[in-house]
């Protein structure tokens, strides 16, 4: 500590903030606004923009192949489509008319740069971020922008999320944008007040709002304001790991405050081809070893209920995982990190498990093409399915899964159990029909998952002919025939159906002679 201060102002150069580390041997400086304390300078951040200035000098002295991508040196917003570039313009415009600058930031500046076409790229998720901290005092600068835009596009649905200081702009099945959704943010920086916690932030600078991010190449951003309109942020070395393809981590405990992040690595390393970084991966495990998940799954501390903020966020990204094409690798990958604990303490991706999950998608693929069924939901009601009976419940519980699910994963036992030992005693399809009926799709896809082939055979006969086959006659041509409805009624059609599937009729005359047979009617 030190009585001393040596302070700093928002428009103090970097050659005198040099000069006063050096003269009075300090490493950081606090930055001040008036009274008001709006950051800190720390020698990281002096030799961090040092070193920028020094490599953008030697790239424009030597211009060497690995380091003058067109689009690094290019503006990149050019290389969207125009429809994307129009509203980008003007947001910039209206941001520029109340004194502030605007940014492009993340996933949208990372696939830009990643863009090996010359076609025009489409981004359907935006990030901009306001960054107004030193221009206006008002945190809501990010909902005052979008608010101003949706005045432009009276069409635009506008979500306002107060609390995190952000709004969002969706168009769905627009003629011109198509399905887009723009975040718009006052730039902030959050800190967690205990692990797994949904994070607490305030207004802040750009510089802090890319510090709070999770990876090097999600930290970049492109200013949309004049001056320097299109000049690229990378504080962290975004670029440099895009060219060697990693994945790296901003934070060291970056996955302590937040494990649902090791599930981003993962996605995004599989996603991009790229690989985790060895320090970042290190981090991965030991945060996994140190047994904070299992902690924040059984535990509730007095006033702070930290695991569903955690389930919340880990179900978003199970979503984002198994409805892509790469499930198989990202949850391979998992694995291998011993990642799948944060589901649950004794969840492992052996060979029955994957093996069970594969079958699962084929089925999926084959039996229900049109999704009527969200088939990331039963994949990953199959990966609960593997735990044991009495903690898939508080799994599916934890996870915020519908009602259905949390149904189907409490009554699977039960019902497996029934069919494995009914099944066999059945000597006709329609036996074995009235036997599966009872129970939805969703339900006997994860039966057949984790049953014997016998079993499996059985529910695939059912799903793909049995169920398909309807009886020759309909209940309004029963009626026709002088049937009248009562408790019969069903009993009759039901009889019917079960002779259509054992080969007993075939067709109108066949059905109508059973129907003399078995149901004669009264004289009356």
């Amino acid at each position: 500590m030190a009585t001393n201060l040596r302070t700093i102002a928002p428009h103090t150069s970097l050659p005198e903030i040099e000069s006063l580390m050096v003269t009075y041997d300090v490493g950081r400086l606090p930055v001040l606004e008036g009274d008001r304390l709006v950051g800190i300078v720390t020698r990281t951040d002096v030799l961090r923009q040092v070193g920028q200035q020094s490599a953008s000098a030697y790239r424009e002295s030597h211009h060497p192949a690995h380091l003058t991508r067109p689009p690094i040196l290019g503006n990149l917003v050019e290389r969207l489509a125009p429809q994307l570039r129009e509203i980008l313009a003007i947001a910039a415009h209206q941001a520029e008319e109340r004194g502030w600058h605007l940014y492009l930031v993340g996933g949208a500046v990372r696939d830009l740069l990643l863009a090996d076409t010359d076609e025009w790229v489409i981004i359907t998720d935006i990030d901009l971020v306001v960054d107004g901290y030193h221009r206006s005092a008002d945190v809501g600068a990010g909902v005052e922008l979008a608010r101003s835009l949706q005045s432009l596009y009276p069409k635009v649905r506008l979500d306002i999320h107060g609390k995190f200081q952000t709004a969002a702009l969706l168009w769905h099945k627009d003629p011109i944008f198509d399905s887009l959704w723009v975040d718009i943010a006052t730039a902030r920086t959050e800190f967690y007040p205990y692990p797994a916690a949904n994070p607490e932030v305030e207004a802040s600078s750009i510089h802090q709002d890319l510090y709070r991010r999770d990876f090097t190449i999600n930290a970049l951003a492109l200013r949309l304001t004049q001056p320097r309109s299109g000049e690229l942020l990378d504080f962290f070395g975004g670029i440099l790991d895009l060219q060697s393809q990693q994945i790296r981590v901003l934070h060291t405990h970056s996955f302590v405050e937040d494990p649902t992040r090791i599930y981003r690595a993962v996605r995004f390393a599989v996603r991009l081809g790229f690989e985790i970084e060895p320090q970042t991966e290190a981090s991965i495990r030991h945060a996994i070893a140190s047994g904070i998940y299992e902690q924040v799954q059984n535990r509730q501390t007095a006033g702070r209920v930290s695991a569903p903020a955690l389930q919340t966020r880990l179900k978003s990204e199970l979503k984002h995982i198994l409805q892509a094409p790469y499930w198989k690798a990202a949850l391979q990958k998992l694995a291998d990190l011993e990642a799948l604990r944060c589901i649950h303490s004794t969840l492992s991706l052996d060979d029955s498990l994957a093996w069970q999950l594969r079958s699962l998608d084929r089925w999926l693929r084959c039996l229900d093409p049109r999704q009527t069924i969200p088939h990331w939901q039963l994949l990953l009601e199959g990966l609960i399915a593997h735990l044991q009976p009495g903690d898939r419940a508080t799994v599916a519980q934890n996870l915020q899964l519908s009602s259905e699910s949390h149904d189907r994963l409490t009554q699977l036992e039960a019902v497996q159990s029934h069919l494995i030992e009914n099944l066999p005693r059945c000597d006709r399809p329609s036996q074995r029909a009235k036997l599966l009926k009872p129970y939805d799709f969703a339900m006997l896809m994860l039966i057949a998952a984790q049953s014997p082939r016998p079993t499996r055979r059985q529910i695939w006969r059912y799903l793909t002919v049995w169920s398909q086959i309807k009886p020759t006659i309909t209940g309004r041509e029963l009626q026709q025939l002088g049937y009248k409805p009562g408790p019969k009624f069903r009993q009759i059609l039901d009889d019917l159906w079960a002779a259509t599937l054992d080969g007993q009729v075939n067709d109108r005359p066949q059905a109508e002679a059973y129907l003399a047979e078995h149901y004669p009617q009264q004289n009356d």
